[in-house]
């Protein structure tokens, strides 16, 4: 079938409108299941943006920046070992320290993967006048590896299975640390799918009787069976 560039145009549209609203409300579900004693809300940019957004409004807190972005950096994520990914991040970032000097803030990111990189932007904030700098993540921990396309490291490379991830707020330097559950995901996810749609994706799906989310980098259990 056609499709005619303003089409897709709305399509890729209505899509990113979808994944805001999906990352907003996880932000939401955030601030209920860890709420903080802060004065600020604030993200690290740009994807974690719409939950930080979705937790100063379920918390009541002001959202501020408290980081301004290098657009000319990529992302560190990519970097094939932490000291690139650490000197990506202190060139990547600068704090607008007017902003939040002398406040406690809750800093909202999308994920902590190998925790190498949130590291050195805490330190930054916490020079830069933070007094206290805590850490909510809009995902639950990743402690598998991806194989559906997504470049996620090995599970020994991973901060969820590692010994410092009982004390990860120490490991860090953040005064405290708290991730969405998987349960908190799956009802954010879910959110916004009403029984009707969920009753097209049934029967556009004739395999399957569920409406679910892949959750296998969170949980380890695969959608499919897996192949060595």
């Amino acid at each position: 079938m056609f499709t005619s560039p303003d089409q897709t145009q709305y399509l890729r549209f209505s899509l990113d409108q979808m994944v805001y609203t999906v990352r907003q409300r996880c932000g939401r579900q955030l601030a209920i299941e860890a709420p903080t004693n802060a004065d600020v809300v604030s993200t690290v940019p740009e994807s974690a943006t719409p939950a930080a957004l979705g937790y100063a409004q379920q918390s009541g807190l002001p959202y501020i920046e408290v980081l301004c972005k290098n657009r000319y950096v990529g992302r560190t994520f990519i970097q094939p070992n932490t000291r690139l990914r650490q000197l990506g991040v202190a060139k990547k970032f600068g704090a607008l320290t007017d902003n939040f000097a002398g406040k406690r803030v809750v800093l909202i990111d999308d994920s902590i993967v190998r925790g190498n990189t949130i590291s050195p932007i805490i330190k930054l904030l916490k020079e830069a006048g933070a007094t206290e700098v805590h850490i909510r993540v809009a995902s639950p921990p990743i402690r598998y590896p991806c194989y559906m396309g997504i470049n996620i490291p090995t599970k020994e490379e991973l901060i969820a299975n590692k010994p410092e991830f009982q004390d990860i707020a120490g490991y860090i330097g953040a005064d405290s640390v708290q991730y969405l559950t998987v349960e908190g995901l799956i009802l954010a996810v879910q959110g916004g799918i009403s029984s009707k749609d969920k009753d097209e994706m049934i029967s556009n799906n004739k395999s399957s009787s569920r409406v679910g989310h892949c959750t296998a980098c969170l949980t380890g259990k695969y959608p499919v069976e897996l192949e060595w």
